[in-house]
């Protein structure tokens, strides 16, 4: 029999609870309150499927505070709340099958704490979504996305306010200024919500304690009774009284601020209806094993916790590496000698845990574990173990992420790490230590002593996890040589094992010394070397003289720490601050330019900057323009406005060298006036979102760029000035030179822009006024190409002139530094450049003249389908010897004649499926050339298209290419985001980007793809011979030797005819 759980305390959920009771469905139905109770049992007896309600004393469930009832033959009623830990244990001891996610629309933290609660344990979970209502938007709406959002516009103007939103929201709206005087809440009558009311000072006649449904009617007389100006509702949907609300605002006068739904998908009420049926009739399928990740401390039985014994003893497998095996075993065998020796309420249980076969499998690869437990189907639960704690560098992150794709339930189990073990050996903390593991990785010196002295907020020590032979002893030789034979070293060997063994010492004495392979190391440092580590004269070979305009050398002796000797510095003196500059940042600085930067994605940044541009064009500037990161359509944008291509600014992809090379090509190669950067996401948003490692901000650095910040100001008043105060002082070098103001009104622009310049010292450079006239809409993989905009060139004009009337233009221009640095001696110039481009040539290998070996034609599929690529890429293509032919596969026939080699790039081969359907000739093209053995390259929705099929953004699933047999689909979410580190079959490593909400049957195996933040890696890329076809995007100048590699292979078969 099925058991099923029905999260309610709405309409829908009522309604569910009573189609069950009528086709005598069993199932728990959840309610939060007790009036959710008894509106559901008010359902049931309407509807005749009432029982005689009997209280349930269900101990376990009494002690969390949840009371269950039996409201009829077969409905339990749960009525609580819960977390998300309550919820999966509720579902392990239930042994529920399916639940359905009744629950308010604007219930997302519930919603999120169901889902996570299902995906732990491998439960069915469907969403039921309530109904959209009929709305006739009226024009003066205000529609936001939040309370707060409703809470700062309303905060901005004036009027008496009609608040529908809950009790849940009160707490907000008593930050509305004079909220007591202004705000009349309608609540449920409960003596709970009465309290807190009571607590927040809304009391009175401004308190309605009532309980719906609401007419029409009965809201046009509370407006008219309270005199409202304002009605603040959620769009609750069709059965939520939504409708109702707004009609009487209609009728009042009353203008209506709409906090909106939260986009989400799911299933429809009448879906939900057959889902319960099916289920019924024992179409839902049984658990799949549930596994726990078990942090097993060093390996010694004593340092296991409870829970992590109590798993052992129980799971039917045992899964991890021999030595966490080993360990496990040798718990077994203790828990036996304690069922023979312990309490006798124990012994039973224990003996007969331990007799139980519990199959050990060697295994720590998430593909291999998952592959192990799929063999296995009538496991209940198996345990997958980790040394040390499972948060500490172990493989459960990535363990993690893997069964979550493959629809595994799992939980994680902490152990004891060693740096927690180590510290409390030693009687310390490590709570502000910096954690590090040189185990199977490179871990640099510098970057170690970095942290430690760090001049603002130095680490008090670092804990290093060491592997390889003698890896402790070797580290305190690379420390030693470094110039830190003084810091203080402690390393742990062996820990919580009888051989433990606890060393301590200088880097230099205990460089001479060998440690276990497998061991922890502590360092300390003193003051003193904190002291000679942050001098900011730079160590130089007093001979080396030869690339810098230096005026003399300046020899100072220096003591380092009180037990290294005398240590002679040699530095620099320069005769100005431009000589000082490294190769090709003189011929950045040479060049104005400003970027546009914003503190979240969708503040305005790619609008004001097509603006911008537009301006710049118009007064004869010659301006180009580069997105910072990976993004390929705000580049898209840049050229329509320019007539040139953009090009992308990426730290991730290259050295901070290559990123000034690529913009001083740029700007040489175009004989550019100013240079416009548009930021990515948030200003100081980079790895991982806890680094500003591939931010705008590091690209300002990198470059020496002045930022102004682009503000959205919509539903945000004096939060804007904390907000420019904020991003200012964040970094002790900001590069933030201004600030502009978006989506504000010309009246309330003055007030705004003075609070911000007096909170943050910034000058307002002035702001945009929210319209329809400029405004550019987005979908799911960013906004709308240029092609697909109707009059795209009349709103860039329109936009234009608002601009040039709103903001001061001159001003931007002066803090892009619009007088340059000049050079009057052309010859002169020319040869300082070319010393320059040696230098960096040195420094950067992608930056050097590349090779040509052989010339080779490469046909590259581009059109409205296929429009995403680097124009780096394009470059670095050609400058090997590629020459570059177009087609496309929506109007094309064929490929291009005598090409050696196709491109297909990403884009959104996924709205043109019908049309790349129809152009069979082209397919057939494409399936012949490769079959025949043509190499290519495909990524994201290239290689989408060489798919048998591939569903369209309609549904429905069209013929593609055909050259991998299986076929791709749309998903509900986000697949993969990000940054990754690809390992390709033959040991390169080429950096990339994935973004895709499609997935493939199969989408490789052949390359490892690494997060550069965390231990999230995963399997990708099909790849035979020069045939390549995966989801990443490539950046080719982060691994040039790949591409040579690939232009190689197309050059070998440039002979052999390719059918085309």
């Amino acid at each position: 029999m099925c058991k099923i759980w029905i999260f309610g305390g709405t309409t829908e959920g009522r309604l569910l609870a009573e189609y069950c009771s009528r086709e005598k469905i069993e199932a728990w139905v959840s309610v939060a309150s007790e009036y959710g109770e008894e509106l559901l049992q008010e359902e049931l007896m309407e509807s005749g499927n009432a029982g005689n309600p009997d209280l349930n004393h269900n101990t376990c469930l009494a002690k969390k505070n949840l009371k269950t009832v039996q409201a009829s033959s077969v409905i339990k009623v749960l009525r609580g709340r819960m977390d998300r830990y309550q919820m999966e244990e509720f579902i392990r001891n239930q042994g529920i099958h399916l639940v359905i996610d009744a629950t308010h629309p604007h219930a997302r933290l519930v919603s999120e704490e169901i889902q996570e609660a299902c995906g732990r344990t491998g439960v069915r979970l469907e969403r039921c979504l309530r109904a959209e209502g009929e709305q006739n938007k009226a024009r003066d709406w205000v529609e936001v996305d939040s309370i707060q959002e409703a809470v700062s516009f309303l905060s901005s103007v004036s009027g008496v306010i009609f608040a529908t939103t809950g009790s849940k929201e009160l707490e907000a709206l008593c930050q509305i200024p004079d909220y007591q005087k202004r705000v009349y809440a309608r609540v449920l009558p409960t003596s709970n919500v009465l309290k807190k009311c009571e607590k927040l000072g809304i009391t009175g006649s401004h308190l309605i304690a009532m309980q719906g449904p609401f007419s029409t009617e009965m809201n046009t007389l509370f407006l008219r009774q309270t005199k409202a100006e304002w009605l603040l509702t959620k769009d609750s949907g069709r059965a939520g009284g939504f409708q109702e609300k707004v009609e009487a605002a209609r009728e009042n006068g009353t203008r209506v601020v709409v906090i909106r739904r939260p986009e989400e998908d799911g299933i429809s009420l009448e879906e939900a209806m057959e889902v319960l049926k099916k289920a019924d009739e024992g179409n839902v399928g049984e658990l799949k094993t549930h596994l726990i990740l078990a942090g097993i401390g060093m390996g010694q039985p004593s340092q296991m916790t409870g829970e992590v014994l109590r798993a052992i003893r129980e799971s039917d497998a045992l899964i991890g590496a021999g030595r966490m095996l080993e360990s496990a075993e040798r718990a077994l065998q203790n828990d036996l000698l304690i069922s023979k020796e312990g309490k006798a309420e124990n012994r039973q249980e224990s003996a007969a845990a331990v007799e139980k076969e519990t199959k050990c499998y060697k295994a720590y690869l998430p593909d291999d574990v998952i592959q192990i437990v799929s063999k296995h189907p009538e496991w209940k639960q198996a345990v997958i173990l980790y040394s040390g704690d499972t948060g500490f560098f172990s493989g459960a992150s990535r363990m993690a992420e893997r069964l979550r794709e493959a629809g595994y339930p799992f939980t994680v189990y902490p152990g004891t790490s060693c740096v927690s073990y180590l510290a409390a050996r030693l009687g310390t903390h490590w709570e502000d230590a910096a954690i590090y593991s040189a185990h199977g990785r490179e871990l640099s010196v510098d970057r170690v002593m970095k942290r430690l002295c760090d001049p603002e907020e130095p680490a008090k020590r670092a804990f290093i996890l060491m592997g390889g032979k003698n890896g402790a002893g070797q580290f305190c030789e690379r420390l030693t040589q470094a110039g830190y034979g003084n810091v203080q070293v402690t390393v742990g060997e062996n820990l919580s094992y009888p051989e433990e063994q606890i060393r301590s010492g200088t880097a230099e004495e205990m460089k001479k010394l060998e440690f276990a392979d497998l061991s922890l190391m502590l360092l300390e440092v003193t003051d003193e070397i904190k002291r000679g580590q942050n001098e900011e004269e730079k160590i130089t070979d007093g001979n080396n003289t030869e690339t810098k305009n230096v005026e003399k050398l300046i020899y100072e002796q220096k003591m380092v720490s009180e037990k290294m000797p005398s240590d002679v510095r040699v530095t620099e003196s320069y005769k100005n601050d431009a000589d000082k500059l490294l190769p090709h940042e003189a011929s950045v600085r040479a060049c104005p330019r400003i970027m546009l930067a914003a503190p979240k994605s969708g503040s305005g940044k790619t609008l004001l900057t097509c603006g911008l541009l537009e301006i710049l064009r118009r007064r004869g500037l010659n301006p180009i323009a580069c997105k910072c990161g990976p993004d390929y359509i705000d580049p898209m944008f840049h050229r329509y406005v320019l007539g040139i291509p953009g090009r992308n600014l990426d730290s991730f992809f290259l050295p901070a060298e290559g990123v000034r090379k690529v913009l001083v090509d740029a700007v040489r190669e175009e004989q550019a006036g100013i240079a416009v950067l548009e930021g990515v996401m948030g200003y100081y948003d980079g790895l991982g979102g806890t680094e500003t490692s591939a931010s705008s901000w590091e690209i300002a650095e990198i470059t020496d760029t002045p930022a102004i910040l682009v503000l959205d100001c919509k539903g945000a008043s004096l939060s804007a000035a904390a907000m420019a105060s904020g991003f200012l002082h964040f970094r002790k070098k900001s590069h933030i030179a201004g600030v502009i103001l978006n989506r504000v009104s010309s009246m309330y622009y003055e007030r705004l822009a003075a609070a911000v310049e007096e909170a943050s010292g910034l000058p307002v450079l002035g702001y945009l006024p929210e319209s329809e006239e400029y405004r550019m809409e987005s979908r799911h993989l960013g906004l709308f190409l240029p092609g697909e905009i109707d009059r795209l060139r009349e709103r860039i004009g329109r936009l234009a002139d608002q601009m040039e009337k709103s903001i001061a233009v001159d001003r931007v221009l002066e803090v892009a530094g619009m007088l340059p640095l000049r050079i009057e001696n052309k010859e002169k110039e020319k040869a300082e450049n070319e010393s320059m481009e040696a230098e960096s040539i040195a420094k950067f290998p992608a930056c050097q003249e590349q090779k040509v070996t052989s010339r080779v034609r490469i046909g590259v599929a581009r059109d409205e389908a296929f429009c995403f690529y680097y124009q780096e890429n394009f470059r670095l293509l050609e400058q090997m010897g590629a020459e570059l032919v177009y087609f496309s596969p929506l109007r094309d026939k064929k490929i291009p004649d005598r090409v050696d080699g196709l491109l297909f790039g990403g884009g959104y081969p996924e709205n043109y499926a019908r049309e790349l359907a129809k152009n069979a000739a082209m397919r057939e093209s494409i399936r012949r050339s490769i079959a025949a053995g043509m190499p290519f390259l495909a990524e994201c929705g290239g290689f989408l298209y060489l798919h048998r099929t591939l569903e369209g953004s309609d549904g429905k699933h069209w013929e593609m290419a055909g050259v991998y047999p299986f076929d791709a689909y749309r998903t509900n979410r986000l697949r993969r985001f990000g940054y990754v580190r690809l390992l390709t079959s033959s040991g390169q490593e080429i950096h990339g980007h994935e973004f895709h909400y499609w997935e493939s049957e199969d989408p490789g195996t052949d390359w490892e793809a690494v997060k550069p933040t965390g231990n999230r890696s995963w399997r990708c890329i099909h790849e035979k011979g020069g045939q390549i076809g995966g989801f990443p995007h490539l950046y080719y100048a982060s691994c040039p030797d790949f591409l040579r590699k690939w232009l190689d292979e197309c050059a070998k078969g440039s002979q052999q005819k390719y059918t085309n």
